[in-house]
C-alpha cells in the first residue's frame, strides 16, 4: 500500500480501518532522532500525522518517505520541490549554488532534496579544506620517526628481529569521514545521473571534490560505523561530523531505493520544513534590516534569558528564544517568530493565528518588555489569493501596548526582504 500526502496538509484521503491502525503502529515505532533530518539545531518534534479534533487527518510539517510495515508513506513538500531548493539556497546564502529548474522530474523527490542537504552539509564544513585528520603510522626499521612503540618494539626483539618500532602521527585525507563523503557522492551521482551535479553540487564542493576523489578513490568501499565512531575530529573539522551522518545514510538507502524492511521495522528519512522555513525568514529578514542587527535564538548560545526564575534559588524556567530578535544599539526593538503554517481561518483556527502561537509571542514580548512589536511570519500560499483577516486588520495591541503584527512571505527572497522591510519601517 502506497499513502501520499502535502505537508500541513489535511490528507487527500482521509484513513479508515487499517489504514488507521497503520497510523498508530507507525507513530509507536517511529523515532524522530533516527528518522528526522533537520537543516539546524533540532527544535520541538511534532507528529508526522495526526488526527484533528473534528476527525480530519492531517499530515505535519515534515517531508519524506518512510515504510513501514510493507506500506509507503510519501509526504511531499506543499509548495514543491523546487520552492524548498530555493529556500534552501537562499537560508545558506552563496555558500550554495542550484538550479531548482534543472531537477530532475524522474527522479524521487526525497533523492534530490537529500542531495542537496547532503551538499550544504559538505559545503558548511568545508570552509577551511577537506577533512584531512591525524592517525598514528606505525613504521618498523633500524631509525625511530617519531615516538617509539615500546611493545611493538619489545615484540621484534622477542623474535629475533634488531629493529624498533615508532608510530608518528601524521595528516592523511585518507580517513572514514573523507571516505564517507566520496561513496556517498557516488551513490548520489548515480541515481541523479551525470551530469546533473550543477543542481545539488555546491560551488565550493565542486572544487574541492577532485582532490577527495584523487585521496580515496572514485569507487571507495563504505566504511564501517565502527571505523566512523572512531574518527575524532578537530575544532576546525567538526563539521564534518554532520556531513559524514548524512553520507551515512545515504549509504545506507534509509527510505530511499530498499523496497523491504524486517517485520516491525521503521524506514526512511524526513525533513523538518519548519526548520528551513525559519531559516529562509531569517536571511529575509538580516537583508531587510538595515541598520539593525537580527539575533538568532536556534543558533546563538548567549544573550538569552528565561521567562520565570524561583524566588526559593534563583533557578531559570522558560528559556526564551524567539527566532529572531531585532535589536538597535544593542537595545531589543522588536521580535520575530517563522512559522511554518496556514494564516487563513479553518475549522480548528476560526480566526487564523493558532492560540498557542499567539501565547508563544505573548511569553517572548513579556520577556523583552522593551520591546515595540512582535510579527509572526507565514509563508504565503500560491492557492489562496488575497490577504488572510487577521493580517488585514494589522496592527493588534497588548494590554501593555506593545503591537503585534501577521504577515505572509513571498517565496522569492528579494520580495519577502521587501515585504519584512514595509513591516519594520510600519512599527518603527
Amino acid at each position: 500500500m502506497n499513502l501520499e500526502a502535502f505537508d500541513c496538509s489535511p490528507l487527500p484521503e482521509q484513513p479508515t480501518g487499517e489504514t488507521i491502525k497503520w497510523f498508530r503502529g507507525l507513530a509507536e515505532h517511529f523515532q524522530t532522532g533516527e528518522h528526522v533530518l533537520g537543516f539546524g539545531p533540532r527544535g520541538d518534534d511534532e507528529p508526522v500525522v495526526y488526527c484533528e479534533r473534528d476527525g480530519t487527518w492531517w499530515a505535519g510539517r515534515y517531508v519524506g518517505v518512510l515504510r513501514h510495515e510493507g506500506w509507503t508513506l510519501t509526504i511531499r513538500p506543499r509548495f514543491g520541490m523546487a520552492t524548498l531548493a530555493s529556500w534552501l539556497g537562499q537560508a545558506v546564502d552563496a555558500m550554495l549554488v542550484i538550479s531548482p529548474g534543472r531537477l530532475r522530474q524522474d527522479v524521487p523527490f526525497i533523492v534530490q532534496l537529500l542531495a542537496i542537504v547532503w551538499g550544504r552539509a559538505f559545503a558548511d564544513a568545508a570552509r577551511h579544506g577537506l577533512p584531512a585528520l591525524r592517525h598514528d603510522r606505525r613504521q618498523t626499521g633500524t631509525v625511530v620517526r617519531g615516538r617509539l612503540d615500546v611493545r611493538g618494539t619489545l615484540g621484534e626483539l622477542a623474535a629475533g628481529r634488531e629493529a624498533v618500532v615508532s608510530l608518528r602521527r601524521e595528516k592523511s585525507l585518507n580517513n572514514p569521514a573523507a571516505v564517507v563523503l566520496a561513496a556517498a557522492y557516488r551513490v548520489l551521482r548515480r541515481h541523479l545521473g551525470p551530469g546533473t551535479e550543477a543542481s545539488w553540487v555546491p560551488e565550493r564542493v565542486a572544487e574541492l571534490l577532485p582532490s577527495l576523489l584523487a585521496a580515496v578513490g572514485s569507487n571507495p568501499a563504505p566504511p564501517t560505523d565502527a571505523e566512523l565512531a572512531r574518527v575524532r575530529y578537530t575544532p576546525i573539522t567538526i563539521g564534518y561530523a554532520r556531513a559524514a551522518h548524512i553520507s551515512k545514510l545515504i549509504l545506507r538507502h534509509k527510505g530511499l531505493f530498499v523496497e523491504a524492511e524486517a517485520e516491525g521495522q521503521t524506514e526512511g528519512v524526513l525533513f523538518d520544513v519548519a526548520e528551513l522555513w525559519e531559516l529562509f525568514v531569517l536571511a529575509a529578514l538580516r537583508r531587510a534590516a538595515t541598520g539593525l542587527e537580527v539575533m538568532h535564538g536556534t543558533t546563538q548560545a548567549d544573550g538569552w534569558d528565561s521567562l520565570l526564575r524561583s524566588d526559593a534559588d534563583g533557578s531559570p524556567l522558560g528559556e526564551m528564544r524567539p527566532d529572531a530578535v531585532v535589536r538597535r544599539d544593542r537595545q531589543p526593538v522588536g521580535v520575530l517568530d517563522a512559522k511554518y503554517k496556514q494564516l487563513w481561518p479553518s475549522v480548528r483556527n476560526p480566526n487564523g493565528p493558532r492560540r498557542e502561537d499567539l501565547y508563544q509571542l505573548a511569553a517572548y514580548l513579556s520577556r523583552y518588555p522593551e520591546t515595540g512589536w512582535g510579527v509572526l511570519a507565514y509563508p504565503a500560499d500560491p492557492g489562496r489569493p488575497g490577504v488572510p483577516p487577521a493580517q488585514i486588520r494589522n496592527p493588534w495591541r497588548m494590554m501593555n501596548g506593545q503591537r503585534i503584527g501577521f504577515t505572509t512571505l513571498p517565496h522569492d527572497i528579494v520580495r519577502a526582504a521587501q515585504e519584512l522591510r514595509s513591516v519594520l519601517k510600519e512599527y518603527e
